[in-house]
């Protein structure tokens, strides 16, 4: 074959080959989950064994295994800890956690942190790192200095310019604080790679969102708070997901020494079964900072959708958080 024939033919199969690698190059769009707090009710007639709401957990893993998300973090509170009213122990307790999670969402990146519920029986985290740490390290995390297991960052794979970073906040000799130097060492760190897009995530709030008090989150060091407060908006992190009280919430965060068109959002999504608490509104110390609730939900399960656009054109936001309830 000569001519023009054998031409055609070259041309159409560069064509083939340039559609199909056009269909093999990763979407814009992509998304990643947040959820927690999915213990059981110990004040319920009959307590799980394993001290997880089985049902809740079950059909929140089911969902995610259908939506798909490039990962999941888990604010904490996976379980309700040692107690008389439950015969597992600590140990016991994240293996049928991690059992459950695997049967239902196979193949899910999952990345938590702890919660309070985590240190009942296991102050010292020597159960949870046993539990957890040998995945996280599989996944590539970067731990901060001495808190392996703990506090990391992780940048997502096949999106260089997204990371996120996990805060443990139970060192029992500075509980209701985060390591603030390790932070902004991994904030500098992730900023050097060109990492555009941070988000950060805890179990506790950094102000009440409308159940527990300040002495029960970060509003406890005030000082330290604001420490850290100061740090995401110095390195343009923009949310801040956490768990804790056990609903759905919504929170801008302003101050008139930030500059006006910069946000703080704490988002809280402890909504993966744990029993429900009242809402008593923003209450407590709000130390010259302007919170305004901006989505709330009561009674519901559920979980948070993070789409991120790695190309958004101009005037797109490049991030969208939305809640997925449960459909039970």
């Amino acid at each position: 074959m000569k001519g023009p024939a054998k031409l055609f033919i070259g041309f159409a199969g560069a064509c083939v080959l340039l559609v199909l690698g056009i269909s093999e190059l990763p979407a814009a769009t992509w998304s990643f989950a947040v959820a927690g707090d999915d213990r059981t009710d110990l004040r319920a007639n009959k307590v799980d064994p394993s001290g997880i709401h089985t049902e809740i957990l079950t059909k929140l893993m089911q969902a995610l295994s259908a939506d798909k998300p490039a990962f999941l973090l888990f604010t904490g509170d996976l379980v309700y800890g040692e107690s008389v009213r439950i015969p597992q122990k600590i140990a016991e307790q994240f293996d049928s956690w991690k059992k459950l999670a695997a049967t239902h969402a196979p193949g899910l990146i999952i990345l938590p942190v702890r919660g309070n519920h985590e240190t009942n029986g296991d102050p010292e985290g020597v159960a949870w790192s046993a539990a957890f740490e040998p995945n996280l390290t599989s996944n590539k995390v970067s731990y901060f200095p001495g808190q392996k297991g703990f506090s990391y960052s992780y940048i997502a794979p096949g999106h260089p310019e997204t990371a996120v970073i996990a805060l443990d906040q139970y060192n029992p000799e500075a509980l209701h604080k985060v390591d603030l130097a390790g932070l902004e060492n991994a904030l500098k760190a992730l900023k050097a790679k060109g990492v555009k897009n941070i988000f950060v995530y805890a179990h506790e709030e950094a102000f009440t969102s409308g159940c527990h008090t300040d002495s029960e989150n970060m509003a406890a060091h005030p000082t330290d708070r604001d420490k850290f407060l100061e740090l995401l908006r110095a390195y343009g992190c923009e949310y801040f997901f956490v768990g804790h009280d056990h609903f759905y919430d919504w929170m801008q965060i302003r101050n008139w020494r930030w500059p006006s068109d910069y946000a703080m959002n704490q988002i809280v999504a402890g909504t993966a079964g744990a029993p429900f608490y009242p809402d008593k509104t923003y209450f407590g110390a709000h130390d010259g900072y302007e919170l305004t609730r901006l989505d709330h939900r009561q009674n519901t399960y559920g979980y948070l959708q993070v789409t991120v656009n790695d190309d958004p054109k101009p005037g797109e936001k490049a991030v969208k958080v939305t809640f997925a309830p449960l459909a039970l």
